[in-house]
């Protein structure tokens, strides 16, 4: 599909709902031309059934009250062949609704995407340090706002085209039947709709604040699973839960406000039986003194309730109209934003060869997040081309923001930077960025191959090209050695590489370009020191002939360098040569001696362990090396559970819920009340219908006065029982939910680290696990039990109703109505499988998209935003053909719901005609028997349709109960006892014949006959290179996680015989990288002693050299 911006969008900001088809081209404009006739011809198909409906029940009343029988059923027949046409009809007019919404949306959506990250990859660096365009809602954007606008176009727009043409053709059809009778009813339509706007709106305010407290709930649990090994090594387990669970408690108050706001919406949709009362009183005086039929009385009054019902339902879709809009215009602004630095502009300089010249003149600048922060003042740096020149000096000091600005990711406040003697403003950006090469500390990888990461520097190299890049770059033997080589996907970011690896691919992909000017930004400093060699070996290759501009924090890189900048306070503080800077003993001098200091420092430390070592008496000493290459997914062994996962059970659900037994009796009583309305409610109108056409007024009038009666008493037990049964089920829910959130966090906080090591236990993935679990457990109790058993309720008292008034009647329509059903169930349930389907197929162009953005800079960089629009185009294939099976599946599904539906009533009618032809039942019997059989239909549909939630929730029950069942293997839940809390631990660890590897990596043993005696109140060090198990050891101290072999002693005492919360509370541990929770410093700071007074804790803020930053 050709991808266009939208015509005449200019920088015209939308401010209405118009704003969301901006983005629509001509064929859109079509298709939604067409959709709209569709949604207009199925919203007046409803209607226009009805008029024959008419007809058939005045051929009926009055036929079998005269004295021609056959006259009487040439009409029926007659109105049953019109319905067969309407249904054809509506099957044609309801698939273009469906198909042509459905098709549009996913185009313009898929267009959306495209012009956005387009629009997103041309802007320059300096957008992306805007508070107002952070990568965060860059990403939600390109997700979020565009599924929402899909979602309106596909799903609200037809909705509200529909329902508003069934309420506008409900009233002109109303007026048509009977006017008397729609001019005085007009009035009774806003009882039908400002009831549920107000608890709409309610009901929207309260779901905004629970969904607030449950964001609350869920950071904390996110926080604290993502940082487990310090929740254990501080025992903070229980005051984790009881944070938890303050914050749970808020939401029960809510969710039972919700569920009587809902019960009061759902309730007062019962005033449409009152409503009915007063048209069934009103419509016997219209046919005793105007003469009006009873088929006309019924179809304007259906066509009136209808229509207010419709209006109802359509008045709420606007809200999400506007969400959309409001999406549309955010997007539409980022589409139209003219970047400041326009790396497209096909203006300026194109030089015929660029030497490499690099010079700073007189440079000032800012960032324009900071502007009252100076980053560099009167920068003067002149670099010949060819040569090595180093910037050193402290963090912050404008090193990297010298590498920035040479690529003009921004423009300096003031002086020039200059290429080969140029301003760097009168050259095009696009052509000397093609002739830059960046290598920075983050890689800036993407979740492709390893192919394509090295094409991301020249997208039309050659695979020899290819390989000679990764041999300079030293990367070409560690490819080779891989499955799949120079094809092997490398995951999201790079993360199933190592860092010297992914730094390597990145060396090649800035090599591949053979750039005149190399840009090193702190390439290894994130490095171990094997890494480091490799890849600085690499880099001093792809440095030759080459200008280079290296940015370094370990000076032992840059001796070499031609000549060496320091940068102080944003200027050149010195500038010379490695043994030039040494002999002035200037400012490089002191940075040298105080690097050499703590290296002395790392050696003493390896001295003084391996000395410490050899006094043990233990006799080996040994560590596995490290995997060159981190294992995939793909090769981990699972771990099996303890205990197999349990078959669902509801049984042990409703026994977890057994403190609320009295709302459950309550809210399913109320239930079973609820749906016996439905089916009393049609044999009610059926019985209403057949008593116009008595010829006694009197007597039709006391009939019609009881049935107003039934009718009003319908409506208020209506209100009565939705208030009880939703209240009562909401009580359940939320206890429910918040009991199995406490208890299933409190299980995980039990289980051993190993467990959270997992691909599936991952921080992000229980979080959402016990939220979507917890939150499909109370669906599944507070709303479809609910629902199941009014459906229940309504289809027995239906059918047994059916069957005693006409049952051979009865039999045919139940015998047709499962093809009704399973068309309004595949229309629910099929079209949601599909969009399930389609998320999942957008998931890799949304992942390229967010990579694009993370990785901005590097793509800006490389000018490879037409390779990312490639890719992301190759990844929209798949979705684009999965939009149009949803499409016809849309149409499809929606056409044959009223096409069966209207084919079902001509049935119905014809053999109902039949059966009163021969005499065997009443044309009173007809209406009574077809009202409460159809009225029970869709409520069968809507209860079918819910077994995919029921599926859902089940899965959800079976899970809960897999982790509350599952023991762990070094239970954390021990209490300790008093005589416990007396001792105390003097200090001395004891490794003895250590064998061990991680659970989730068996075959790769990271400690070997390991044996190690440290003495009480001595200092060990433990250093070597990176993955020679030095964080094992703390680990398996804390017993994070358990040995193979050997033992772990404390004091003598092995650590798996130990109380564990016990002995971590004489440990602390500080990790490489601090784990800090929300709230406040004094709160992070007690973490590890709640009780904490003032003074302790400032004492300990000073001993961190922390105080005084802090105050």
């Amino acid at each position: 599909m050709r991808m266009s911006a939208p015509a005449g969008t200019g920088g015209e900001r939308p401010m209405s709902i118009r704003g969301m088809f901006r983005f629509a081209d001509r064929v859109d404009v079509v298709l939604m031309a067409l959709g709209t006739l569709g949604a207009i011809g199925d919203g007046c198909s409803t209607n226009l059934l009805l008029i024959f409906a008419s007809d058939v029940m005045n051929a009926l009343g009055y036929g079998r009250g005269g004295a021609g029988g056959v006259d009487f059923m040439r009409e029926v027949e007659k109105s049953c062949l019109n319905f067969i046409y309407l249904a054809f009809a509506v099957l044609a007019v309801a698939f273009m609704e469906g198909y042509c919404w459905s098709r549009t949306s996913e185009r313009q959506v898929l267009r959306i995407r495209h012009l956005y990250l387009q629009a997103i990859l041309r802007q320059e660096v300096g957008f992306f340090d805007s508070q107002e365009a952070t990568t965060s809602e860059i990403i939600n954007s390109i997700s979020k706002d565009a599924s929402l606008i899909q979602e309106v176009l596909s799903e609200k727009v037809p909705l509200f085209l529909m329902h508003s043409t069934v309420f506008v053709s409900g009233l002109a059809f109303a007026t048509y039947f009977c006017w008397r009778l729609a001019l005085v009813s007009f009035p009774l339509v806003l009882l039908l709709i400002i009831p549920g706007l107000i608890y709409g709106k309610y009901l929207l305010y309260l779901s905004c604040q629970s969904r607030h407290e449950y964001a609350k709930a869920n950071s904390l649990v996110e926080q604290a699973l993502g940082s487990i090994k310090t929740v254990y090594s501080f025992t903070a387990e229980k005051r984790i839960i009881q944070k938890y669970t303050a914050i749970l408690d808020k939401t029960i108050k809510l969710g039972i406000k919700q569920g009587i706001a809902k019960g009061l919406a759902v309730g007062f949709t019962g005033l449409s039986f009152a409503i009915w009362a007063f048209l069934a009183w009103y419509g016997s005086r219209l046919v005793t003194h105007h003469q009006a039929s009873g088929g006309r009385i019924y179809a304007a009054g259906i066509s009136f309730v209808l229509g207010g019902l419709s209006l109802g339902m359509a008045l709420p879709e606007l809200k999400h109209f506007t969400e959309a809009s409001v999406a549309a215009t955010r997007i539409l602004d980022r589409i139209n934003r003219v970047p400041e630095i326009n790396a497209d502009d096909p203006k300026g300089l194109v030089l015929d060869q660029i030497r490499g010249e690099l010079q700073f003149e007189s440079v000032r600048f800012v960032y324009p997040s900071r502007p009252n922060m100076p980053v560099l003042r009167d920068f003067n740096l002149q670099i010949p081309a060819g040569q090595t020149i180093a910037l050193v000096g402290s963090s912050g000091s404008g090193k990297s923001t010298a590498i920035a600005l040479v690529q003009r990711f921004y423009d300096a406040s003031e002086g020039t930077v200059k290429i080969d003697g140029f301003n760097i403003k009168e050259l095009q950006l696009k052509s000397i960025r093609s002739k830059m090469g960046l290598v920075s500390q983050d890689h800036a990888l993407f979740g492709t191959s390893i192919k394509e990461n090295i094409l991301f520097g020249k997208p039309d190299a050659t695979m020899d090209e290819v390989y000679a890049a990764a041999m300079t770059a030293n990367a070409h033997n560690f490819i080779r050695g891989l499955p799949e080589e120079y094809e092997t996907m490398i995951g999201e970011r790079g993360a199933l590489l190592s860092g010297g690896q992914k730094q390597r691919i990145a060396i090649a992909r800035a090599i591949i370009k053979n750039p005149a000017i190399l840009l090193l930004d702190e390439a290894t400093s994130a490095l171990d020191s094997e890494s480091e060699k490799l890849v600085q070996h690499a880099l001093d290759q792809a440095s030759m002939g080459r200008t280079t501009l290296v940015v370094a924090h370990k000076l032992s890189t840059v001796k070499n360098a031609d000549q060496i900048a320091v940068v102080d306070g944003g200027t050149i503080a010195e500038i010379g040569t490695h043994d030039e800077l040494i002999s002035k003993g200037g400012p490089y001098s002191r940075l040298v001696k105080l690097q050499k200091m703590v290296s002395y420092i790392d050696q003493e430390n390896e001295q003084f362990r391996t000395s410490s070592v050899a006094r043990t008496s233990t006799s080996r000493h040994s560590m596995s090396r490290a995997s060159p290459m981190p294992l995939t997914p793909a090769v981990l062994k699972e771990i099996s559970s303890d205990v197999s996962p349990p078959a669902p059970s509801f049984s042990r659900l409703l026994a977890m819920n057994a403190p609320e037994w009295r709302q459950a009796v309550i809210g399913s009583l109320s239930a079973l009340v609820y749906g016996s309305l439905q089916p009393i409610y049609a044999i009610t109108i059926g019985g209403m219908i057949a008593a116009f056409f008595v010829q006694d007024h009197n007597e039709m009038n006391a009939i019609i006065r009881r049935y107003a009666l039934i009718f009003c008493s319908l409506s208020m037990v209506s209100i009565v029982v939705n208030l009880l049964q939703h209240y009562n089920f909401a009580y359940m829910g939320e206890h429910l939910v918040r009991r199995i959130r406490v208890q299933v966090l409190e299980k995980i906080l039990t289980f051993e680290a190993a467990w959270f090591d997992e691909e599936t236990n991952s921080s992000g993935s229980l979080c959402s696990r016990l939220s979507n679990e917890a939150s499909l457990v109370k669906t599944l109790v507070a709303d479809r039990m609910s629902l199941l058993l009014q459906t229940a309720s309504g289809i027995i008292i239906a059918a047994t109703m059916g069957l005693i008034v006409a049952w051979k009647l009865a039999l045919v329509m139940i015998a047709v109505q499962p093809s009704t059903m399973i068309c309004y169930y595949a229309k629910k349930i099929v079209l949601s499988n599909v969009s399930r389907d389609l998320a999942k197929a957008q998931h890799q162009s949304t992942q390229i998209a967010i990579e694009a953005v993370y990785n901005h800079r590097m793509v800006t960089s490389f000018g490879c935003s037409s390779k990312v629009l490639q890719l992301f185009e190759h990844a929209q294939e798949e979705p684009l053909k999965r939009a149009r099976k949803k499409s016809w599946v849309a149409g499809l599904t929606t056409g044959l719901s009223p096409c069966l539906s209207f084919l079902s009533w001509a049935l119905d009618f014809w053999y109902g005609g039949k059966l009163a032809q021969s005499g065997e039942i009443s044309a009173g019997d007809v209406f009574k028997t077809f009202f409460v059989l159809v009225s029970t239909g869709k409520l069968i549909a809507d209860a079918g349709s819910m077994t995919s939630d029921l599926a859902k929730g089940a899965n959800a029950v079976a899970s809960v109960f897999e982790v509350l069942d599952r023991k762990s293997i070094s239970p954390q839940n021990s209490q300790v006892e008093k005589e416990e809390q007396k001792k105390k631990i003097q200090g001395r660890i004891e490794f003895r014949k250590v064998d061990f590897s991680y659970p989730t990596r068996p075959e790769c043993l990271i400690l070997q006959d390991f044996s190690l005696d440290v003495k009480a109140g001595t200092s060990v060090g433990l250093v070597g290179r990176s993955g020679c198990g030095k964080s094992t050891i703390i680990g398996l101290i804390q017993r994070f996680y358990d040995v193979d072999r050997g033992a772990v002693r404390i004091d003598g005492m092995d650590v798996r015989e130990m109380n564990i919360i016990w002995f971590r509370g004489f440990t602390a541990l500080v990790s490489q990288e601090p784990a800090m929770f929300s709230g406040s410093v004094r709160d992070n700071i007690a973490f590890g002693k709640p009780e904490a007074d003032e003074e302790e804790i400032v004492e300990a803020a000073k001993a961190a050299n922390a105080h005084e930053f802090i105050s």
